[in-house]
Parts: C-alpha cells; sequence; structure tokens
C-alpha cells in the first residue's frame, strides 16, 4: 500500500474550494462534504493505478459531487455520471457542475441504488467511485452494499475505489476476498479525512479520521479464457 505525498494543484483546489456543500445535511443518508484535497489526492492514486483518461466515471452516492468534479476537472474523461438519492444533493451538484464548467460531459441520475427495482446501468462504465456511508447501528454494512453496486455497475475488468475507515480495514479485504466477481482488492492508499463539524451533535470543529481507498477489481471471464486457450 503506497502513501499520497503529492501536493494538490493549487489553482484546482482553488476552485473546488468555491464548491458548494450540504445546505442541510441529512442525518439519515450520512451526508458529509469530502474535502477537495481528499478528493484530488483520490484521484491522483486511481490514475495512477488504473489510469483516468478516456474513461466512463461513475460516482455513488455523489451528493454534491466533489469527487465526480474532481475527476472532470483534473483528467478527460470520456463521460461521468453521478448517481444519488437526494434531490437536495443534485441540485447543488448541479451548480457544482456548471462552476466547473464541466456540465456537458457530465449527467446526474436520482436514484435509490439499493432499491432492488431500481433500474442500474449495469456494466456500463470503466471506473466506479465511492464515499459510501460507513454506517451506524441502525445500517450496519451499508458501505460494502455500495461497493457491490459499484461492482455490478462496472465493465468486467473493471474497477471500484471506495473510501473506508482504516480500522475496518482487515474486515473489508477479509469479506471482499470472498466474492467471486472480484478478480483482486487491495488497500492502495491511506489519508486523513479532516472531517468538519456537521451536525449538532458533533462536539469538535473537525476530527482527523484515517481511511483507505479500497481498490476492488472485477473478474474478467474472457480474459480468463483467453489463459485457458493458451
Amino acid at each position: 500500500m503506497n502513501s499520497l505525498i503529492q501536493m494538490p494543484d493549487k489553482k484546482v483546489l482553488w476552485m473546488l474550494d468555491e464548491l458548494e456543500g450540504f445546505e442541510k445535511p441529512k442525518i439519515k443518508l450520512e451526508q458529509y462534504a469530502t474535502s477537495s484535497e481528499l478528493a484530488v489526492s483520490m484521484m491522483e492514486m486511481i490514475d495512477e493505478t488504473v489510469g483516468l483518461d478516456g474513461v466512463k466515471l461513475v460516482d455513488i452516492g455523489c451528493g454534491c459531487g466533489m469527487l465526480m468534479t474532481t475527476a472532470a476537472t483534473l483528467y478527460d474523461l470520456k463521460s461521468v455520471v453521478g448517481i444519488d438519492i437526494d434531490e437536495d444533493a443534485l441540485k447543488i451538484c448541479a451548480k457544482n457542475l456548471e462552476t466547473a464548467d464541466i456540465q456537458e460531459n457530465c449527467d446526474l441520475l436520482q436514484m435509490d441504488v439499493l432499491d432492488p427495482e431500481a433500474k442500474l446501468p449495469q456494466g456500463e462504465f470503466d471506473v466506479a467511485v465511492i464515499n459510501p456511508p460507513f454506517g451506524t447501528k441502525n445500517n450496519a454494512g451499508i458501505d460494502m452494499k455500495f461497493v457491490k453496486i459499484g461492482i455490478e455497475l462496472v465493465r468486467p475488468g473493471g474497477s471500484v475505489f471506495s473510501l473506508h475507515k482504516s480500522s475496518t480495514r482487515n474486515y473489508i479485504l477479509k469479506t471482499a476476498n470472498k466474492w467471486e466477481d472480484l478478480e483482486d482488492v487491495e488497500a492502495c492508499a491511506q489519508m486523513r479525512w479532516k472531517l468538519s463539524a456537521t451536525y449538532k451533535f458533533h462536539k469538535e470543529k473537525s476530527v482527523d479520521i484515517d481511511v483507505d481507498l479500497i481498490h476492488f477489481k472485477k473478474t474478467n471471464p474472457d480474459k480468463k479464457e483467453e489463459k485457458r486457450s493458451e
């Protein structure tokens, strides 16, 4: 696992810092703003790992769009789609895409990705990025449910990159290694997320949380067949 030590581009950070966050964060949806520094660091690592230029990218649970905006600003993506259940967040996201002047290459979908009846664009993307709800007592395991959706949405051989608390790393890796639709899973970077106070019960102005960027690589059956034929 590598550590991210590259300094984000200041001009990009200045623009990203101007983006709007949640007006009224909804605790039920575990809405927290992703910092621009964290978003840039994530995209740099993802680009280093799989390359982002020319890919079709989906941001699952995109919220106000920090991840998708960062990706579309820093790299020449073929297309970008953001999906979220919250209409209010998507309205803010649309404004942010216009602020970054990337709206022509981006689409937004309002849907509950965890709804079994949802018509998800399965297998249409090369890369999925997720900053999922970490889960509380009432919805434990929701972060891995989001990862599962990400795996459904990427093509065979595609990649899902998701943020998880470093304290859950062993559990995440152990669980994902049992999934048959994965070729590989690894924690490719550990980062620190400075999380500002968002809800009334937060007593500190901000807290630093150690998080892992975990890469889930989807199995490509065609490649397996090629190896057998050799």
